[in-house]
């Protein structure tokens, strides 16, 4: 691999005349800048950018923690992210990990990510690692939690108002004449899903319908797993007339379910899923949704961090909270439509 002293010699000029084109540092003659460029480009010249960041104290370079990346959710909240710091004069770059919902995974890359020595961290946070990134935020490194949050941990965050969007949900389906109302539960420690189901009680007490946690069914957070729950309210003997899914997953599974059972939907029973995806509208029937801003969400996210790693510490952190929209189409269709 060529250095800087090779590109020096093949142009005929000094080590730090070289430096001083790379970095745009010093006026350099016009003849002799392009003598140098030619010969990097002659000798596949590239920076060392770690022996750079560490003469410079920076790295440049900013973690992503999701948990995710199959998730359409998240591949859009990164791309927000990426979008957001592309072009960035600091000119940053971008470590992306996927945890699986897996808090031992989390704090690997937590650990992996430091060692790096990045300037700042957002991160979709499993929930588990509470202590550990409590010493991270103490140790002035710049964190945004995304869509999630570490409760008791004061960092920056940028959440969708998750209560409101369960509300609206489930109001769709009250206003349609629905009462017996499931709910199909990702089963996550993120503080996310139990403001989902806030959501869904508030909408429910208003409508004087009763609470029954029995209506309440959680499961792992895979689409086969919410299949197998989503056979399992089918084949219960007081079904349920709709089905409020809290995760996409949840809802992928339960459409599922109803196929392989032979039912119609909404006319047997209706479904409703928190979280729409680019292929809703594509099902038979097609899907109501709450679409979340997940792009949005990564761009909030992206400014507040270049923000927080441009001024230093700010007077508080940063919280921001954005509204879903309820897509409405066939699925999440009345009670009247059913039998």
């Amino acid at each position: 691999m060529a250095t800087i002293h090779d590109v020096a010699r093949k142009a005929g000029v000094s080590s730090a005349t070289v430096s001083h084109v790379i970095n745009n540092s010093r006026f350099v003659a016009a003849d002799t800048r392009q003598r140098v460029m030619d010969a990097i480009e002659a000798l596949r010249y590239r920076r060392d950018g770690v022996a750079r960041s560490l003469r410079r104290a920076k790295t440049s370079t900013i973690g992503v923690i999701i948990a995710d990346i199959s998730n359409s959710f998240f591949a859009d909240l990164v791309r927000g992210i990426e979008d957001r710091i592309y072009g960035h004069e600091e000119g940053f770059n971008l470590i992306l990990c996927n945890t699986d919902e897996d808090a031992a995974k989390e704090r690997l890359y937590l650990d992996v990510l430091q060692e790096r020595r990045i300037e700042g961290l957002i991160m979709v946070p499993t929930g588990e690692n509470s202590a550990y990134l409590q010493d991270l935020i103490r140790s002035g490194l710049p964190i945004v939690f995304a869509d999630r949050v570490v409760e008791g941990l004061e960092a920056d965050q940028v959440v969708v108002d998750n209560e409101d969007g369960a509300y609206v949900l489930t109001s769709h389906l009250i206003a349609g004449g629905h009462r017996r109302i499931a709910v199909l539960r990702a089963g996550l420690t993120a503080p996310t899903l139990e403001r989902r189901i806030d959501g869904y009680r508030r909408a429910l007490g208003e409508a004087g319908i009763p609470y029954d946690p029995a209506l309440v069914i959680s499961c792992r957070h895979s689409i086969e797993d919410a299949h197998q729950a989503g056979l399992r309210i089918l084949d219960s003997q007081n079904r349920p007339s709709a089905v409020f899914c809290t995760y996409n997953y949840m809802t992928l599974g339960m459409v599922q379910a109803i196929t392989d059972r032979g039912l119609r939907c909404p006319q047997d029973i209706a479904v409703v899923g928190f979280d729409d995806f680019a292929w809703a509208a594509s099902f038979s029937p097609r899907l109501t949704a709450l679409a979340q801003p997940a792009y949005a969400l990564g761009q909030e996210a992206a400014d507040i961090l270049m923000n927080r790693i441009g001024q230093g510490a700010l007077a508080a952190p940063v919280h921001k909270m954005l509204k879903g929209t309820l897509v409405v189409r066939e699925s999440g269709g009345p009670a009247a439509q059913m039998g």
